[in-house]
């Protein structure tokens, strides 16, 4: 041991003689007395830096400390004792010599660890040395992040797609609903490498147009706070939405009476669901003159007494032509029609009749 203090036990041997006269006779009597032995007094061990494997934490990052300890006596280290701070306040139960951040610990908070250095208290004493606390590390911010982003819903013309994320921030920043925060977009990728951004809200009706697209959503994430506030944009997974057939069937034939005609609409290839309502535009072919618009729903009289039937592939009726009065005077007028199938699924398909001599 070098440099220390030492103090030496003594022995003190008494020897006490005393000369008593007993009985004409001399007596001698010794006693040896002996002191307790104290504790070695040396130097308290310290710690004269701390160092860390990381600089720039962040959550669920972690940190070790590693502290150099001297001692004066060259006495054997003991593990030392570790307490872990947030912005100066103790974290409760971190007292090893590394810590994982937890939710809320980022985002530029300070964390620092105190130590205090330990020897051997059998050796010398004193064995705990001084408390020690680190330089601080400024703790980083994570971005927030749109995870499980998916599409629900039936990709076919009419029928309405939603987009579902969930918002994760793990310094537990809130979600930024504001018409500048959180963003979505809806695209559409073509065969050909062609992109078409659709819309920006969470939900998007499919049109006729967007048939041959693979669809996607997009979510790019916004923070209320923390650094930093927006995360990177992610996709969800394309769904492919098929090419709409183009128009209904429609076969024309003549009534069984003057100025009547048959109508027959076949839809099954359309795979839109079940048609509520029909909307006819019957005009002369080659004539100037303006059409005449009418409609009949799914199981509506026409205006011969027909009713509107549908076996599920098509639907058939017979109804007197607006063109009736020209026919009787023996014009005998060519006629067509614009059909537009309404579905109640909200679709609707436009077809047109082939052309009808009325007779």
């Amino acid at each position: 041991m070098a440099n220390r203090t030492k103090i030496i036990p003594l022995i003190h041997l008494i020897t006490l003689a005393t000369g008593l006269l007993i009985g004409g006779g001399v007596s001698a009597s010794v006693v040896e007395v002996s002191d307790k032995t104290p504790a070695v007094i040396g130097h308290a061990p310290v710690v004269s830096d701390v160092t860390f494997d990381k600089t720039t934490p962040a959550v669920n990052d972690k940190v070790t400390a590693t502290p150099t300890i001297t001692d004066a006596d060259n006495d054997t280290l003991e593990s030392s004792l570790y307490q872990w701070q947030l912005d100066g306040v103790d974290i409760s139960g971190a007292t090893q010599d590394s810590y994982t951040l937890v939710p809320g610990d980022g985002n530029g908070k300070q964390l620092t660890v105190k130590v205090t250095p330990q020897t051997d208290p059998a050796i010398t004493e004193p064995a705990s040395g001084t408390a020690v606390t680190s330089s601080p590390l400024t703790t980083r911010g994570l971005a927030p992040e749109a995870l499980n982003v998916k599409i629900e819903g039936t990709p076919k013309s009419g029928q309405t797609l939603t987009g579902h994320y969930h918002y994760n921030d793990r310094d537990i920043d809130p979600e930024d609903i504001s018409l500048n925060g959180t963003q979505f977009e809806w695209i559409c990728s073509r065969s050909d490498g062609r992109k078409e951004n659709l819309a920006w809200t969470t939900t998007y009706t499919l049109q006729d147009v967007d048939g041959g697209c693979a669809i996607s959503f997009s979510v790019t994430p916004h923070a209320l706070s923390g650094t930093p506030r927006i995360g990177a944009q992610v996709q969800s997974m394309k769904v492919d939405v098929p090419k709409a057939t183009s128009s209904p069937i429609i076969r024309l034939s003549r009534g069984a009476k003057i100025g009547e005609f048959n109508m027959e609409i076949d839809y099954a290839h359309l795979d839109s669901g079940e048609p509520t309502h029909i909307s006819l535009f019957e005009f002369r072919v080659k004539s100037s003159a303006p059409g005449r618009s009418y409609g009949y729903d799914i199981g509506q009289e026409t205006n011969s007494r027909s009713t509107v039937t549908d076996n599920g592939r098509t639907i058939q009726f017979e109804a007197i032509s607006s063109y009736r009065k020209e026919v009787i005077e023996g014009k005998n007028p060519s006629i067509s029609f614009e059909v537009t199938l309404n579905f109640k699924n909200g679709i609707k398909v436009w077809g047109r009749s082939p052309e009808l001599e009325l007779k």
